[in-house]
């Protein structure tokens, strides 16, 4: 791609408004062009190269600058894990708005993961647009039941600010069902009892598990209304035990009685602003022949499969790392190299695991130690 010539505001504070503003326009598109994603990845990289002091080391380490970086391929990647080891930042501390930590098994010597958000202006853009297209395609809002806490008690938690945003802007009743470290079974029992009208069930695949013991153990067995979804986030690997994916995925269908393609998983990281969702609720809503496992991400982010020891790109069908530029990040570092294996499918990428070489991944985690505890 040949390099393009553009004009920015002159202060950072003045670009970073700027870009704001554009990247927030190009998340609301409907008729998305590669071309202004190529332009807006270029400047985003210039304006992080010129106000993040440990992301331009790493850029210059690698001898990859904006003198030289002519696509948002050649971006260096910065590893996820240095979320834990300097402050990626491309703001004084002092205009922090929103701190988001990891809350997962922290590799030997490192730290949890630490995200600040200058503001939640495109956090909120990007989770709402994709959370529409991918789970309430069909609907303005629906009867939500979490089974999670709220972000008031959690104010670290990037899951419990998405769910919570989520709820206040697309929900239409239900609530939170984790309290002071506590799974309330009666209440969601109560709330999936009394509805009569499709709701959205979500939470991490441990707390789904906790209470499907529940369940099994009280023969409890519902039959949700016809159009509610399911969606799960986290990881199957908990403190206490391990779960097959496929095992749960039977489990919540025989439970709730909800289709298997309504059934889906949500990915997503304390490190980046956007996430990405199973296609097979949307392609089952919209005819098509749902492709189950293959998570689909919006159009403000791109994704790579890697070699992790070259960190190149692999050819389809291989595993490998996901590499990941998200033009939603841009208070931090837009190109991202996760501790995530992934194989590159039909529209996106199907998740394998973590590495080896990674922590375990976060929020199902806590969540299956956090209710372990009170048992």
């Amino acid at each position: 791609m040949e390099k393009t010539s553009f004009q920015t505001p002159a202060t950072a504070n003045e670009r970073a408004a700027d870009l704001d503003s554009r990247i927030e326009a190009y998340i609301s598109r409907t008729d998305p062009t590669d071309a202004e994603f190529d332009q807006l990845s270029l400047e985003l990289f210039v304006y992080q190269y010129e106000n993040n002091a440990p992301y331009r080391n790493l850029c210059d380490q690698q001898g990859s600058t904006p003198a030289n970086v002519t696509a948002w391929q050649e971006a260096p990647a910065l590893s996820a894990a240095s979320f834990g080891d300097a402050r990626i930042a491309c703001f004084p501390e002092e205009r922090t708005s929103v701190t988001f930590v990891s809350s997962g098994t922290t590799r030997a010597g490192g730290s949890r993961s630490v995200h600040e958000l200058e503001n939640t202006r495109l956090y909120d853009a990007s989770l709402l647009a994709h959370f529409r297209r991918s789970v309430l395609p069909d609907l303005d809002r629906i009867r939500m039941v979490f089974l999670s806490p709220p972000f008031a008690q959690a104010p670290q938690s990037s899951l419990a600010y998405m769910l919570s945003k989520m709820y206040s802007t697309c929900g239409s009743g239900g609530g939170f069902f984790i309290k002071n470290d506590t799974l309330n079974v009666e209440g969601i029992a109560l709330a999936l009892r009394e509805s009569h009208e499709p709701l959205l069930l979500f939470g991490t695949a441990f707390a789904f598990v906790h209470f499907l013991d529940h369940c099994s153990a009280t023969e409890l067995r519902f039959s949700l209304p016809r159009g509610s979804r399911i969606v799960e986030t986290g990881g199957f690997k908990g403190k206490s035990r391990s779960v097959d994916r496929e095992d749960l995925y039977d489990m919540l269908t025989r439970t709730f009685g909800v289709g298997r393609d309504m059934c889906i998983a949500e990915y997503g990281m304390c490190e980046l602003g956007s996430q990405w969702y199973d296609a097979s609720l949307s392609d089952s809503l919209a005819g098509r022949t749902p492709r189950e496992q293959i998570k689909v991400g919006p159009h403000w982010v791109r994704t790579l499969v890697v070699d992790p020891v070259t960190a190149r790109e692999l050819p389809p069908g291989s595993t490998g790392l996901l590499q990941v530029f998200d033009l939603s990040n841009r208070g931090s570092v837009a190109a991202v190299l996760t501790g995530d294996l992934v194989v590159q499918a039909e529209g996106g990428f199907v998740y394998v695991g973590r590495s080896n070489a990674a922590p375990p991944k976060g929020c199902s985690i806590t969540v299956d130690s956090m209710l372990n505890a009170r048992d």
